[in-house]
């Protein structure tokens, strides 16, 4: 099996820190991930709704990641709100896997679905 790289929005600097096998190897805010699936820990959002205080429990997983300079240009973006649902969300629709994801200044788009 083959090893993934979670990637997740900073709550302290609103970009993005990229692990690999447990540990944090990278923190950017513009690349491009590939072969992604997105994933909630339902369990660590209870929490987040209960105390009304934000951790870490959602994550962009991925195949891998690549540093681009690809441009915004009416890509559509991904968004996620524990307190509104418990999924990501792309234009309305709950999203949960796609084949090119951009991440940039906090944001994230996406590519191919």
């Amino acid at each position: 099996m083959k090893a993934k790289y979670y990637i997740y929005r900073n709550l302290r600097t609103g970009g993005f820190s990229i692990k690999f096998r447990g540990k944090v190897i990278d923190r950017d805010d513009w690349f491009e991930a590939t072969n992604v699936t997105f994933k909630v820990n339902e369990v660590s959002r209870q929490r987040v709704i209960f105390e009304k205080q934000k951790n870490v429990h959602a994550f962009v997983v991925a195949d891998r990641y690549l540093f681009t300079d690809t441009k915004v240009d009416n890509q559509k973006i991904i968004s996620y709100n524990p307190y509104k649902l418990a999924h990501f969300v792309c234009d309305g629709q709950k999203i949960e896997n796609a084949k090119r994801v951009l991440f940039r200044h906090g944001k994230c788009y996406l590519l191919d679905k």
